[in-house]
């Protein structure tokens, strides 16, 4: 049988589509139900002064939750998680940048199948991605016994290998993808493997080593600040190309 060859529309979300980590945000909403004790929110509370002040790097700073909350989630029943995630997506849902917003709309609009790929905990990416219409969404899996959160990640492989993930899911979907016309967007270093895949990367808020990395590959980078979206570099060859959406 013959495989259905698809267009992608290939995103990360923290940082890229949601202006915050989807992981902070549950983390904070554990921290406020009281759930995860104050004596591991004031050891954040010095990662994040330090980022803040521009004396620490975010990557320790975003680490340090990453550990803190599988420490903290050991023993934690699904259903309480639940109730925070729906919490969050609440408040957060549409904390969101302009330029990834719209272009996730005309993607939609010119029938791309939607992928989203992102290290934050399954279980709020799934609720975010199903608020934004993606087709498909992987997260961080973390493990569940007898209904509740072990602390242990269950798979690594949307943190480690975004590609391999992407790749895995249009063989299980029987699915085709034309490449050369999908789109993938990411914001930091570790999205490059992702955007190396695709005819069309974009390079969005990059950190100093995604930015540095797309001007060498001539890869087209954007910046949002405030309500102006800044075409920095590479804009040309993208928007002579008719698949582009801009």
């Amino acid at each position: 049988m013959t495989k259905k060859s698809v267009k992608l529309g290939i995103f990360d979300i923290d940082g890229t589509l949601f202006r915050s980590s989807l992981l902070i945000e549950v983390t904070n909403g554990l921290f406020a139900a009281g759930i995860f004790p104050k004596e591991a929110r004031n050891d954040l509370e010095k990662e994040y002064g330090a980022w803040l002040n521009r004396k620490g790097h975010y990557d320790e700073y975003l680490q340090k939750v990453v550990t803190l909350h599988g420490t903290w989630s050991a023993g934690v029943h699904v259903e309480a998680m639940r109730a925070i995630t729906k919490a969050v997506m609440r408040e957060h849902k549409d904390r969101v940048y302009r330029f990834t917003r719209g272009l996730i709309t005309r993607l939609k609009e010119q029938n791309y199948f939607l992928l989203t790929v992102s290290g934050s905990p399954d279980y709020i990416v799934q609720e975010f991605a199903r608020h934004f219409g993606f087709d498909r969404a992987f997260g961080t899996i973390y493990e569940v016994k007898r209904g509740r959160f072990t602390g242990a990640i269950e798979k690594m492989n949307t943190v480690t290998d975004k590609p391999r993930v992407v790749r895995a899911f249009l063989k299980e979907a029987s699915m085709r993808a034309d490449f050369k016309k999908s789109i993938a967007v990411g914001d930091t270093d570790s999205d490059s493997a992702l955007l190396e895949m695709v005819g069309f990367p974009i390079a969005f808020n990059p950190n100093r080593r995604l930015a540095d990395y797309a001007r060498k590959k001539k890869w087209p980078i954007v910046v949002e600040r405030k309500d102006v979206i800044y075409r920095v570099h590479g804009f040309d060859r993208l928007e002579e190309a008719s698949a582009f959406p801009l």
